[in-house]
């Protein structure tokens, strides 16, 4: 192993182990989606099924009021309880999801250890390091979302075409139908999109065009029976589950894309796939010159077949993708792949200067991503010192929950309370003398409703603004700091 390998894989070590130990300390704060999905495993994980009563959705989609997870496909969620029952907590769930990001990250190590075959020069060896420190932002165990996952999936899907004259066939099929029946089970558009461009790359090197439709035929049937029996075992089973996403999706698919600024923020600002844009475009420039090539060198038949699954590959990157700024998680699951394709792709090609504009492009969402990494571990390492982590809040939320009457809690604190019965979210438009109202100090300023109209029982807050070297971090703690507050 040369130098530059051994530095390459130390880096993606650390790295990994930097994701472990934020799972662990349950940091970032859980955001997102995670009231979606994680819950649902904590409860399978204490023995009390896959519900959820936090999420709103299960009002409409759940006809028995139990709160059943019956709104998602439920194998993220399924077997993440699973693996938690060992130790059923919040940061047991998150450090089991660490799993599937650091597998993602060592995994891809090693893949593009693989493509160094020749010398690099100075640009392309920090690409290659910094791709490792980018793609930890999209791999974070706390943002718990199906991604956490599908990503995973997705990349073995990846590696098992790429290594496929190596497989014994039977293995190699009975491995990609595995991977597709799961990612099918974790996240519908995922296997969508998946499994339409493993279509494409089938046709691209086939040799007998209707062996490959019928192989790919029996490929989609097998998933769909091995899909439709997981699900009929699962805890909600088949007929409950199906019923309560195609409620889901009907709500899910008028939401409001929020317009210019909003895919901005989401293409290109985002801290947890800063650059993606940048990402994208200069993937899909590659993709695209591999199909015109392929398109000159294909008998008709071949070509027009070829054509159609990339019309619905259009359509489902504007059914699924554009018409929402926040449904770009339908794209950031393919990161692995694609930042392996990335870098393949440039180490090989030609001009030099194509390649050191292509290196340039990428380097300038490689380099925001990697500082948005170190600032996360800056701010760790002030979350820790603080005081003001999870262990401690944790202990201080549950104190007032067991202890008090109509407490409730702003959204991203649920994690605190070991009894996801007794959360109760915060409305602004009810409130009465004597609630107890827990407010995040992150991501979430006092409300203007109860200004005036409450007395500080317990303050765990902490300082606004984190600094490092006298450069401001943020403007808010990143941390379960926050206040509790009784109405007058």
């Amino acid at each position: 192993m040369n130098r530059f390998k051994a530095i390459f894989y130390i880096l993606s070590a650390i790295t990994s182990i930097i994701l472990v130990v934020y799972a662990i300390n349950v940091y970032p704060i859980a955001g997102t989606d995670s009231m979606v999905f994680i819950p649902p495993a904590l409860l399978y994980a204490k023995g009390q099924g896959l519900a959820n009563p936090l999420y709103y959705v299960t009002q409409f989609t759940d006809p028995t009021h139990t709160n059943r997870f019956n709104y998602y496909v439920p194998f993220y969620s399924w077997f993440l309880g699973m693996l938690s029952k060992v130790k059923p907590s919040i940061p047991t769930v998150f450090a089991f999801a660490s799993l599937f990001s650091i597998t993602n990250i060592l995994l891809y190590a090693k893949t593009v250890s693989s493509f160094i075959d020749r010398p690099l020069s100075v640009g392309l060896k920090a690409l290659v390091l910094l791709s490792v420190t980018y793609v930890a932002t999209y791999l974070f165990p706390t943002v718990g979302r199906p991604e956490g996952i599908t990503t995973l999936l997705v990349f073995g899907i990846y590696l098992l075409y790429r290594n496929r004259q190596g497989i014994n066939p039977v293995v190699y099929n009975i491995a990609v139908c595995g991977l597709f029946g799961l990612m099918l089970l974790s996240q519908l558009i995922c296997f969508y999109f998946c499994f339409l461009f493993f279509v494409t790359y089938e046709l691209f090197y086939t040799t007998n065009i209707f062996k490959t439709i019928w192989v790919n035929t029996l490929r989609f049937a097998a998933i769909l029976g091995l899909f439709c029996a997981l699900l009929a075992i699962s805890p909600n089973g088949l007929a409950n589950t199906i019923t309560g996403i195609k409620l889901h999706v009907s709500f899910v698919f008028e939401r409001n894309s929020g317009g210019l600024p909003l895919y901005l923020l989401f293409w290109v600002w985002a801290p947890l796939n800063f650059g993606f844009i940048l990402v994208f475009l200069l993937a899909a420039a590659f993709y695209i010159r591999d199909i015109a090539a392929r398109f000159r060198q294909i008998p008709p038949v071949q070509a027009v077949l070829l054509a159609g699954v990339q019309l619905f590959i259009i359509y489902g990157f504007a059914k699924f993708i554009l018409y929402a700024a926040p449904t770009i998680y339908n794209a950031t699951t393919f990161i692995m792949p694609l930042t392996a394709y990335l870098v393949y792709n440039i180490i090989r090609l030609s001009p030099v200067r194509a390649r050191n504009g292509a290196t340039a492009m990428l380097m300038a969402a490689y380099v925001g991503g990697s500082l948005l990494f170190l600032r996360s571990l800056v701010l760790f390492i002030d979350y820790k010192q603080d005081g003001k982590d999870y262990a401690a809040a944790r202990a201080i939320a549950n104190n007032i929950a067991n202890n008090n009457h109509n407490v409730y809690t702003t959204l991203s604190l649920w994690p605190l309370f070991d009894n996801l019965d007794s959360v109760h979210f915060f409305n602004e438009n009810i409130m009465h003398k004597d609630d107890i109202i827990i407010v995040q100090q992150a991501y979430h300023a006092m409300p203007e409703v109860m200004k005036g109209k409450y007395t500080v029982m317990y303050d765990f807050t902490t300082a606004e603004k984190r600094k490092f070297l006298g450069i401001t971090l943020t403007n808010r703690p990143q941390g379960y700091s926050f206040m509790v507050c009784k109405i007058k």
